[in-house]
């Protein structure tokens, strides 16, 4: 797509991981006068992305590539042009084919606070602007496509509202706002025959808060044998029941959430102690060292030898330059 050469891609996997806490809360650092970021990633197919959740509403624009959107447990498909709306209450990420002569795929992504048009400083009717973030039910359609012409319209603004960020300047944060307003009332003109509830944005949170005790839990015990039995436990639901709420809000089982965060702590050892591979894998909850290897293999695409080797590389590098 034509202007891609001249964008600065960052690394979406380095860039977004370590970022991504305990119970899958991925934080970002907003200016306070204007709290809305766009950002240019390139993902790597030979790398899996940690579902997680966020407390800010996302655009993510497909600019080159095809993959897959991962929304709680809905798989949609995406295509170089689409657009995918995200209002970050369901644990979502994106994965790439494993196949094909691309390597990587790249997105585009606007962030803001909702609190910018439903907070105290807002005017009465500006929440209207939040609807189609609002009304996310389970028959929403979050992907639209590039046929459409919105995606590439309101792709077009992003440049635009990229071009005037860091918005240091009160002209900066004016234009800033006024192109985010065209983008969501173009997304309402775009939703307006959808009616679905705007209530479900808080049924949704509070489902969330739901799965809180466990997440603590975890983060205080991911050492520790853990089983279903133990999660199902903790926030009060029978093994049933909390099979299939686990999958529908997280869109991953109990077993595959646990893993993904045991591993995320075990690349944080790695990265950050002189601790053996053995020493590591028990410290985050593996009580078997092959076991260990064959999950970080399937989720990182490497062994742990090769990772941990490429952590030593790259520091070299790094101390070579100075920095």
């Amino acid at each position: 797509m034509a202007g891609l050469a001249s964008i600065r891609w960052e690394d979406a996997f380095h860039a977004v991981m370590p970022q991504i806490n305990a119970d899958g809360l991925l934080s970002q650092t907003f200016d306070p006068l204007l709290p809305v970021q766009v950002r240019f990633y390139s993902y790597d197919r030979r790398r899996d992305f940690r579902s997680c959740r966020h407390n800010y509403f996302e655009l993510f624009y497909l600019s080159s590539g095809n993959g897959m959107f991962r929304m709680g447990d809905q798989r949609l498909d995406v295509s170089e042009g689409d657009m995918v709306l995200v209002n970050g209450l369901l644990y979502h990420n994106v994965e790439l084919p494993k196949t094909g002569r691309e390597r990587a795929l790249h997105g585009v992504l606007l962030y803001f606070l909702p609190d910018m048009f439903r907070g105290a400083m807002a005017a009465r009717d500006d929440t209207e602007y939040l609807a189609p973030f609002l009304q996310q039910d389970n028959f929403f359609p979050h992907v639209i496509a590039a046929r459409t012409g919105v995606p590439e319209h309101i792709y077009a603004l992003m440049r635009e509202i990229s071009t005037e960020l860091p918005a240091q300047t009160v002209r900066s944060r004016v234009i800033v706002k006024a192109y985010l307003k065209m983008i969501l009332v173009r997304l309402l003109k775009h939703y307006s025959a959808y009616t679905g509830p705007v209530h479900s944005f808080t049924r949704k949170h509070e489902s969330i808060e739901r799965l809180d005790p466990l997440f603590r839990y975890l983060d205080e015990h991911y050492a520790e044998p853990l089983t279903l039995a133990d999660a199902a436990r903790v926030v009060g639901m029978s093994k049933s029941h909390f099979i299939h709420f686990m999958k529908q809000i997280t869109g991953m089982s109990f077993v595959s959430y646990l893993n993904q965060f045991r591993v995320s702590k075990a690349q944080a050892l790695m990265a950050n102690t002189d601790k053996s591979l053995a020493q590591i894998s028990h410290e985050v909850g593996f009580c078997d060292q092959s076991y260990f290897g064959q999950v970080f293999r399937k989720l990182l695409h490497t062994t742990p030898h090769r990772y941990q080797a490429q952590l030593e590389i790259n520091e070299r590098r790094t101390a070579g330059t100075g920095s």
